[in-house]
């Protein structure tokens, strides 16, 4: 066995993979949405209208992947894109109503798997691991440049609708 194979990192990395694998048929079965359309529908749903550049930065992603979420979201109407009265270059990408409701109807299916991975675990296993992967969400992103990234806490003016994976 390679010594990586023994790293956090590599074993988060394929943990991702596994989860996208197992999760991503479901949901889409469900919802219709690809695992880049929820994250950028989540994101939306806790900050709209907001910048395909912001949710790049948000979700750590390339600006491909949000490109084509944001274009299958719009085309189904769970989002919609003005320009930017600020920056006439920019486009803003916002929630519509029919977004917020497929959020909402999306959550228990990924509660479900929140539930059934956590199964797995004590309950100060599971808060020990939020945590960690926090500061190490944290970290990261602050040694990327990227400012602070979503970990749970929620700093949306709304009330609290549910915690996603």
């Amino acid at each position: 066995m390679s010594p990586a194979h023994r790293s956090f990192v590599y074993k988060i990395g394929i943990l991702r993979r596994l989860l996208d694998r197992y999760s991503g048929p479901t949901l889409t079965e469900q919802s219709g949405l690809t695992l880049a359309e929820w994250r950028v529908l989540t994101n939306l749903y806790s900050s709209s209208p907001t910048t395909s550049r912001q949710l790049c930065l948000r979700l750590h992603t390339d600006k491909a992947e949000v490109s084509r979420a944001c274009a299958g979201l719009i085309k189904r109407g769970c989002a919609s894109r003005r320009i930017d009265a600020n920056d006439r270059r920019s486009a803003l990408i916002g929630i519509t109503p029919r977004g917020e409701r497929l959020h909402d109807a999306v959550i228990p299916i990924r509660q479900a798997l929140q539930k059934e991975l956590e199964a797995s675990l004590s309950k100060v296993e599971v808060a020990k691991l939020h945590r960690i992967l926090d500061t190490l969400m944290q970290y990261m992103s602050e040694k990327i440049g990227a400012g602070s990234v979503v970990t749970g806490k929620s700093t949306d003016k709304r009330a609290p609708r549910g915690r996603d994976s």
